[in-house]
């Protein structure tokens, strides 16, 4: 594989809009995705002496009622029939909550499930268990939201908290249909832009870090490149 040495990220394959920007931007100007997926950046210093102090220097974390309003704003962005999934720690379930989770506009989760990993337990900020749920709202008619979800997923982690490609993947298979627009709220290492660059669906995510963003583009560029095999 040959290293990207050149201070210019490469350019994003067509159809996938990566940007560097705050969410709030990125949520100003898109409608009609038909799968919008969060991985918000949790704030934990809410509970006193919790802080992981190996992970507090990765993000500065939003606070619930942030996170909450950005999904709430999300619900304007979302096709008519959509799904909106978001990744959620165990001790984050109840204080969310208590917020509102994702606004009354997309009502309760239909369906959850969660990312067991294998090999070592997870290094979020406050919780450090092996499992990693997520939570999946229906908006309209989308069939049985919960297909894949309920199964989970089962995996090696990675770099922090970048979500297995297979499993977005199968989520991008099972619940868009080609050429359909995918909505990326907190993109990180954008696992989930070269899932759906590989399955044929449009995207569009925000991540504001300049160095995570400059480092998504080059695994973008190499995933595609190598046609999803590692």
């Amino acid at each position: 594989m040959t290293l990207f040495t050149s201070l210019r990220p490469p350019a994003s394959p067509p159809g996938i809009d990566l940007r560097c920007c705050d969410v709030a931007d990125l949520l100003r100007d898109v409608r009609g995705a038909r799968l919008v997926v969060a991985d918000p950046p949790w704030r934990y210093d809410e509970n006193p002496g919790g802080a992981n102090p190996e992970q507090s220097g990765i993000y500065a974390g939003l606070a619930d009622v942030d996170i909450a309003a950005h999904l709430d704003a999300a619900y304007d962005c979302a096709a008519p029939s959509s799904r909106l999934a978001v990744w959620y720690t165990f001790p984050k379930a109840e204080e969310w909550r208590a917020v509102g989770m994702a606004g009354p506009r997309w009502g309760s989760p239909k369906t959850g499930g969660a990312w067991i990993k294998t090999g070592q337990v997870g290094v979020g900020y406050h919780w450090r268990g092996q499992a990693e749920p997520v939570a999946v709202w229906a908006r309209g008619t989308t069939g049985r939201p919960g297909d894949l979800v309920l199964n989970g997923h089962v995996s090696t982690p990675g770099d922090h908290s970048e979500k297995p490609l297979e499993w977005l993947r199968a989520w991008v298979r099972a619940w868009t249909e080609p050429g359909d627009l995918v909505l990326d709220l907190y993109a990180g290492l954008a696992p989930l832009a070269r899932a759906c660059a590989l399955e044929g669906r449009r995207y569009v995510g925000a991540e504001i870090d300049r160095d995570r963003h400059a480092l998504a583009l080059v695994r973008l560029r190499d995933a595609v490149a190598l046609g999803g095999r590692s």
